[in-house]
């Protein structure tokens, strides 16, 4: 049997009020040549139970229950079990745009070869969307001195990236963004896709913990920019200013409105 062009990821723990909106964008994908992970944490509510009842008797999907160590550790869990070719994480509540995701993605694939292929994604805070574009700039290294870096729910990596450079669990909100340094570093071809790729709740747990999220990605800036890492923080600095903040994201609208 050939492998899947794509291995989709969901880790998830007690999940059940949007585990179904997520499987379901899942299995809804017309272009079929897939496998589904669902990494479960022993979720003490009904999360396994509706997963195991949504995808009863398809083949494509895998459900794995045990415990982790953490968001990060149990997307490198969930990597153990991938054989797809390219490599997709889809957080428990997040959803794929359309059911044409993964069509148009393969095409885009089949016309320009990237190890790294990154969408937009569609940002949902309460009854709000907005669209967060990520064009060429996020191909370079100085864009995350600002503090930003692409949505992971954004990302489809080829699998041997995530072989040779797994989610660094010491982090435990950022380790999306130092695998992105990582290989930006090491020459890995990101291209940027012109299409949205899935609705991403924005009240997730580095929200809530923002002072905790600050000095994570400082850390991470750190290593990787270890001369000029005092560029974000005179930028944190800045976007404590409302108007200043404003001001760079139209600077960043510009940005990419030119590409």
């Amino acid at each position: 049997m050939s492998k899947p062009r794509f291995t989709i990821i969901t880790v998830c723990y007690d999940a059940e009020k949007c585990i179904t909106g997520t499987v379901q964008s899942v299995l809804q994908q017309t272009f079929c040549n897939f496998e589904y992970i669902i990494e479960d944490g022993v979720s003490k509510d009904s999360t396994l139970e509706l997963a195991t009842a949504l995808t009863k008797r398809n083949e494509r999907v895998s459900i794995f229950s045990m415990p982790d160590q953490g968001i990060y550790d149990a997307m490198n869990k969930a990597l153990e079990h991938a054989t797809g070719e390219y490599i997709f994480f889809l957080n428990a509540g997040d959803c794929f745009c359309d059911d044409r995701v993964l069509e148009r993605t393969s095409a885009f694939l089949d016309a320009h070869k990237a190890d790294i292929a990154y969408g937009n994604i569609v940002q949902i805070d309460g009854n709000q969307k907005s669209v967060r574009k990520y064009g060429k700039l996020y191909r370079r290294k100085f864009v995350y001195l600002s503090g930003d870096c692409i949505c992971h729910q954004a990302i489809f990596g080829k699998h041997e990236l995530f072989l040779e450079k797994k989610f660094d669990t010491n982090y435990k909100i950022c380790a999306d963004r130092d695998w992105q340094l990582f290989w930006l570093g090491h020459k890995a071809k990101f291209l940027p896709m012109p299409f949205e790729v899935a609705d991403v709740l924005i009240d997730g747990f580095s929200r809530a913990h923002i002072a905790d999220y600050e000095k994570e990605v400082k850390t991470c800036i750190a290593y990787y920019f270890s001369r000029t890492v005092w560029i974000y923080s005179l930028i944190l600095l800045l976007k404590k200013n409302e108007e200043i903040l404003k001001a760079l994201r139209k600077i960043e609208n510009f940005l990419l409105k030119k590409e």
